[in-house]
């Protein structure tokens, strides 16, 4: 069992980034292998609505696209975490759910059955709620089962200031927790 966090920040060690890893580390106790990647590390272009997808199962960018929908497919469980940026997911984030959403709908959701995943968003004071409903959308757009409490919401703004959320950082271990418990 193998769960994939997905970090949708353009901060390098910032909040997103640690409050995925603590569901990532909590999934590892529980004895599922993580892997944590980066959307920054990528290079994604946004969707051009081109449909080539549709007529042929295949992105017709030339980026990153097929290297990190590879790292999706293969995993079991998905965490895609996102700070809230004007009440919804960061730039890079929404790239990942137009360009890799519009794939697995043409490809009729069948690389993302018996998916578990789950959504993390970190915001300053408010945003959280929205942004995790426009990732959870996405999930269970792409056919990802989604478990009782799999939605973290995490207070932050400083850069190491979501490690005081300690309602945020227990919530993420149990995210990390009930994804591989469904996965069993």
């Amino acid at each position: 069992m193998y769960i994939l966090g997905i970090s949708g920040s353009p901060r390098i060690g910032g909040n997103t980034d640690l409050i995925l890893k603590e569901a990532l580390t909590a999934a590892k106790s529980s004895g599922a292998g993580i892997k944590l990647i980066r959307l920054s590390d990528y290079n994604l272009a946004p969707c051009n609505a081109c449909m080539a997808c549709f007529a042929n199962g295949k992105c017709a960018i030339n980026d990153d696209w097929k290297k990190l929908y590879d790292e999706i497919t293969e995993a079991d469980g998905i965490i895609l975490a996102s700070p809230s940026y004007f009440q919804g997911v960061t730039a890079q984030t929404k790239i990942f759910i137009d360009r890799i959403g519009f794939l697995a709908l043409a490809r009729r959701r069948v690389d993302f059955e018996n998916k578990v995943g789950g959504a993390i968003a970190v915001a300053r004071r408010s945003g959280v709620s929205s942004t995790c409903n426009q990732i959870v959308t996405f999930l269970t757009a792409i056919g990802v089962g989604i478990p009782s409490g799999g939605r973290v919401y995490a207070i932050a703004r400083e850069k190491g200031e979501v490690l005081n959320d300690q309602e945020g950082e227990e919530t993420a271990r149990k995210l990390g927790n009930s994804i591989v418990k469904a996965l069993q």
